[in-house]
Formats: C-alpha cells, structure tokens, sequence
C-alpha cells in the first residue's frame, strides 16, 4: 500500500494551520519570496502596497478578519477529517480533538489582533496538531505503509 495525498491531508492542514496562528510571521513574511528573490516586477508593487497596509497598524483590522476565517475555515476542514478517518481508530482522542478545535475556533474569531491569534498558536500545536499527528503516525502503522 502507498501512501497518497488523500491519507496526508489531516496533517498538511495542521501544518498549514499552525503557520497561520503565527500571525506576526506571516504579517512580515508576507510574500517575500516573490518580492525579494524572484523578484516579479509585474507583482512586486501589489505586493509591496499589500504588505504595507498588512503591517500597518490602521489598516491591519481589514485582514484580520480574512486571516480568521481561513483558520476557522482550515479547523473545520481538519475536524471533518478527523472524524471522518480516525473515529473507529481512538474515538477518545478524536473527540478531544474536536472539542480543543471548537474551543480554538471560537478564541479565534474572538481575537481582535494578530497578537491574539498568535498566543493561541501553542494551544493548537499541542491540542490539535500533535494528536492529528500521533492518530496518522498510527494509521500508518496498522496500515503497514513504510515509515522512514
């Protein structure tokens, strides 16, 4: 049996999850590849204007809310899959997971700031990452897929 992306997206959403929870990362990385070493003079002034008003501390607030929603977004997505692949598994541990999840979900729409989000990056990690993690780590074994 291979592994394929359809038994990796659990744990691809936890890690792209969890680089958004570091807001400040995020804020000053902001497409710095395209702007600094590919350097893309066609997107290069977009983004330098995006990335200013991102860092801005008057008009950070218009993307906060999108930057929100797309962790809410990605934390219902990796509940539905938790569920979906992992409930006959460790029903414990799922359950854990979506309640640490919700709790998550609601802290985060509650945030008024980048910082907020940010202090809850830890919490997500440990509560939800590394459980979605050690469930897969286990699937793997039953399923007898290699493991390097």
């Amino acid at each position: 049996m291979a592994l394929t992306l359809h038994d990796i997206t659990p744990v691809g959403l936890c890690v792209v999850t969890g680089d958004l929870f570091d807001a400040r990362r995020f804020q000053s990385g902001f497409c710095d590849n395209t702007i600094m070493k590919t350097r893309d003079e066609d997107l290069k002034d977009k983004l330098v204007s995006v990335k200013r008003e991102l860092n801005s501390y008057s008009t950070e607030k218009k993307f906060l809310d999108g930057h929100k929603s797309i962790i809410v977004s990605n934390m219902d997505k990796i509940n539905a899959l938790v569920i979906s692949r992992f409930v006959q598994q460790d029903l414990k541990a799922v359950e854990s997971i979506v309640v640490h999840s919700k709790d998550l979900m609601t802290r985060v729409l509650n945030a008024s700031s980048f910082d907020d989000i940010s202090a809850l990056e830890t919490t997500f990690r440990t509560k939800v990452s590394l459980p979605v993690y050690d469930l897969f780590l286990q699937y793997m074994k039953k399923s007898n897929i290699p493991m390097v």
